[in-house]
């Protein structure tokens, strides 16, 4: 699996996710990979949690309540402050014309392999 430099600071992940036992198993597996986790369960929760500590990536679910992922994406990329932040788009269906993907730095299908999401998080956290 891909691995963070062990002398740089800890990057902080803003996990997005609607399904608690899902985004409980991601938040574990994070921190066991040496990122700091910070949790949101919709859109709304997670622009308010931007306001207090911008992180280094956000990976947000595509299809929640209150506020959904492709919601979440037009508002943080309209935000000067948040607009550089990479976005990790995670779904189990994604539209087939999707504007939104235009908008993210990558997308993924829920259920693919942990190296690939592993490796996709240690990309974007390094051109960050």
């Amino acid at each position: 699996m891909p691995e963070l430099d062990a002398n740089a600071q800890s990057p902080l992940i803003l996990l997005v996710e609607d399904e608690r036992a899902l985004r409980k198993v991601m938040e574990l597996v994070l921190q066991g990979e040496g990122y700091e986790v910070m949790t949101a369960n919709n859109g709304r929760e997670a622009l308010a949690m931007l306001e207090q500590a911008p992180p280094s990536l956000i990976i947000s679910d595509y299809v929640m309540p209150e506020m959904d992922g492709a919601e979440l994406v037009r508002r943080v990329r309209s935000d000067a402050r948040l607009a550089e932040i990479p976005i990790l788009l995670m779904s189990s269906a994604f539209p087939e014309n999707m504007p939104e993907r235009e908008l993210v730095d990558m997308s993924i299908a829920k259920g693919g392999s942990l190296d690939q999401l592993l490796g996709a998080i240690v990309s974007l956290i390094k051109r960050a």
